[in-house]
């Protein structure tokens, strides 16, 4: 039995600590917002952008919103997790010239350097500010949005200072595939242009089975699988940006607005059109 232990959101800012008895198989994310992601327990592999981090207790994910990310479990061992989905007018007003508060989760090569390890999480005390976040989020309080928004500001604070003196560490302790790197770089960068298997092979000079094989291995997605995803991302970019949802299909990659919407609405559980009023 699956058990929501908190969750509480807003627009801008959501929290929730939820343990799962029997976790499905495979749990993609896709967001429009930032997520940090606290591991507790269970038996996992989570892959972003092509590296697959083996997760520890107390052991700290984040992502930005554009990188793709997907859980997938090993067992259907008992899975307890938190998070924190933030967007960046969240901090809008304590964001400054001289310290920006977003740095080091905005400013990194797509999936390079996503996890604290949980050392560096207890030393710098970021679980205490963590649980002092949910205490105040949920107290409803006159005072507990600011509390909140205060301890969540130190609490990225040290994220910064951690990645500001481990940064040539994370560089040595994480190899990645380069031919699977060079991949995902041109995949992001031709979106809007077809793409298939066979396109791949050819500019790649490798049998597109074994590139497929070898990128769903590392990444966690199958080739076609990750451009759709990646092109739903950029979609729901440009249509809070008030484009026609018609040209935001073609510009983004696909041939027709059926497949376009079919495409979409599956992966954000919700139509172009509805994604648009609610944001």
């Amino acid at each position: 039995m699956n058990q929501t232990i908190e969750l509480k959101s807003n627009k801008s800012f959501d929290l929730d600590h939820s343990v799962f008895t029997s976790p499905n198989n495979v749990n993609t994310h896709i967001h429009d917002c930032y997520e940090l992601f606290y591991y507790i327990s269970g038996d996992l592999t989570y892959y972003i952008e092509g590296h697959a981090y083996q997760l520890e207790p107390h052991d700290l994910i984040i992502t930005n919103t554009r990188e793709l990310h997907r859980v997938v479990f090993n067992s259907n061992s008992s899975y307890e997790r938190k998070y924190i989905h933030f967007k960046s007018d969240y901090l809008s007003a304590y964001q400054t010239e001289d310290y920006n508060l977003l740095n080091y989760i905005e400013n990194r090569k797509l999936g390079h350097h996503n996890k604290i390890a949980a050392k560096d999480v207890l030393e710098q005390g970021i679980d205490q500010l963590w649980a002092k976040i949910e205490e105040a989020y949920l107290a409803e309080t006159p005072e507990s949005a600011v509390l909140t928004k205060t301890y969540f500001i130190q609490m990225l604070i040290k994220i910064n200072e951690i990645f500001s003196k481990s940064n040539n560490k994370f560089a040595e302790k994480y190899k990645y595939d380069e031919k699977t790197i060079r991949l995902l770089d041109y995949l992001n960068h031709n979106l809007a242009k077809h793409i298939s298997l066979d396109l791949l092979e050819e500019k790649f000079y490798a049998n597109k089975y074994y590139l497929s094989h070898t990128f769903k291995r590392i990444t966690g997605f199958t080739v076609m699988e990750y451009v759709t995803y990646k092109r739903i991302i950029w979609a729901m970019d440009l249509l809070v940006m008030d484009n026609p949802a018609l040209d935001v299909a073609h510009t983004v990659g696909f041939n027709d607005y059926s497949t376009f919407y079919k495409a979409f609405k599956k992966i954000t559980g919700t139509s172009p059109r509805k994604y648009l009023k609610r944001n």
